[in-house]
């Protein structure tokens, strides 16, 4: 399928995916989904699914199928990355096919059951791990568990996190389950944003799942939480990733009147992205506070941190700094979905300060790329489609004469959705790896929640730093997949 084809078609009725399925384990569509993935021979899986498909397969069995089988069979210890990503990725999978077309619509969940089963490979080659059996507990009732679940993640014990959560999934909504592991998601950036970005997907996914699939992401999410990276056991020691968890609590309580609307000002944004490249990450939420006790909205602050993020991105275009963006996006996520305050202003103060981390490892100052500053840039080649002419200058590496180029069409009057959309189509059919999915669905995330129309577009047009660039031909598990479900 050209471009042209599926701008028209992008956009147009695709699957739904936002109601609760409420299965159960003896529901045999997807006890046989998860069976086949786990038992599958990698190169038969994309004709034996197309086949399923073809036989009336629902999105939702196969994206529970898929959640269920990912986190039984890909540990996410001792590191929440590489492999892992076959789980952490399937949010994103979920929100591009919300935008798809039905001609389209399997191709990323496809593409998604196939690095499944290179992550499930590598996970038996190195370990043979398989999610453990449940672990007993005594505990009873909800408000016992919790306290049994927080003490476990104070104390970084997995086993006790893990009979807590057990229990705790048997017995909480989903929502009070998640107002706990929202602010642990937030605690440390030892995995690179990693963990809030686990928590943010196994929320997602644990709002479509049935109760006894969404065990089993719960119980690999909890356990995501409790890499401290092969040290010592933070609990009884004052580490450096813990200091500002630790200070930003104990933070919180000098922030008043938070959820009073505020104001956006121009001139706080620029003092607080100048802080953003001086400040250390301990003293990040300082600035913050100042911030919120001056008026300005917490609105205003997260367009901030987006804009830093994409800034470093631009700046230094590497997985490090693509998990700025990741990060914050996960973080927002939480602010917006955790339904407490106290949650919500923690997010605020733990974001601030991952960006001081980020921006240290980045090694970025202030002068490298500033988005305020960025130009817009006018077609050059007549006769050749604007959107082609950007993403020929992302092809060539050229990322800020995408930017903007790209910054020079939205501001023309140009629908940004048609700019969206050929994104989305350059990933679907040429993603390699996870973050080309995970990346601009953070970015196209993100920028929905910005408020002002002409940052916006700004902010847009910085993700031209990191999106997939255009290949000639679609990578060969969805050209197989397309191959079958049209053949």
């Amino acid at each position: 399928m050209n471009r042209r084809t599926f701008l028209q078609t992008a956009g147009a009725t695709g699957v739904g995916l936002t109601g609760q399925v409420g299965l159960t384990d003896t529901d045999r569509p997807v006890t046989a989904l998860l069976k086949l993935l786990e038992d599958s021979v990698r190169e038969h899986l994309p004709r034996e699914l197309v086949q399923r498909i073809r036989a009336g397969l629902r999105f939702e069995e196969l994206l529970t199928a898929l959640s269920w089988a990912a986190a039984r069979n890909v540990q996410p210890y001792p590191d929440v990355g590489y492999k892992y990503h076959s789980v952490m990725v399937l949010r994103s999978i979920n929100a591009t096919t919300l935008h798809l077309s039905s001609g389209e619509q399997w191709l990323p969940i496809v593409w998604a059951a196939d690095y499944f089963k290179s992550a499930q490979a590598q996970e038996q080659t190195s370990s043979a791990w398989r999610l453990p059996k449940r672990l007993a507990t005594s505990v009873a009732g909800a408000p016992a568990a919790r306290r049994m679940l927080i003490a476990a993640l104070d104390n970084w014990d997995r086993d006790a996190a893990d009979a807590a959560i057990v229990t705790y999934a048997q017995t909480a909504p989903i929502d009070e389950i998640f107002s706990v592991l929202f602010a642990y998601g937030a605690r440390d950036l030892r995995e690179i944003g990693h963990k809030a970005i686990a928590i943010a997907n196994a929320h997602s996914l644990v709002a479509m799942l049935g109760r006894s699939q969404s065990e089993a992401i719960l119980r690999s999410s909890v356990a995501a939480l409790q890499n401290s990276g092969g040290g010592p056991n933070p609990a009884s020691h004052d580490l450096e990733p813990d200091r500002p968890w630790r200070q930003n609590q104990t933070r919180l309580r000098e922030i008043t009147a938070f959820l009073k609307p505020g104001r956006n000002d121009p001139a706080a944004r620029a003092e607080l992205r100048s802080e953003l490249y001086r400040v250390s990450e301990e003293d990040a939420g300082t600035v913050i506070i100042t911030m919120l006790r001056h008026g300005i909205s917490p609105d205003c602050i997260w367009q901030v941190l987006f804009d830093t993020a994409a800034e470093l991105v631009m700046a230094q275009p590497s997985i490090l700094s693509v998990h700025a963006q990741t990060t914050a996006n996960a973080l927002h996520y939480a602010y917006r979905l955790c339904g407490s305050g106290e949650t919500q202003q923690l997010m605020v103060l733990q974001c601030a300060a991952f960006i001081a981390l980020f921006r240290q490892y980045a090694g970025a100052s202030a002068s490298d790329f500033n988005l305020e500053a960025l130009q817009p840039l006018p077609p050059r080649r007549p006769g050749v489609d604007a959107i082609d002419e950007i993403y020929a200058e992302v092809s060539a590496g050229r990322r800020l004469q995408a930017a903007g180029k790209a910054l020079g069409y939205l501001q023309s009057g140009a629908d940004p959705e048609a700019l969206i959309a050929e994104a989305r189509h350059h990933f679907v059919y040429h993603a390699d790896e996870p973050h080309d999915y995970k990346f601009p669905e953070a970015v196209f995330e993100n920028y929905s929640h910005l408020s002002d129309a002409a940052w916006r577009r700004r902010f847009l047009s910085a993700g031209m730093a990191h999106f997939k660039a255009p290949a000639q031909h679609p990578g060969p598990v969805v050209r197989e997949t397309l191959e079958l479900l049209h053949g």
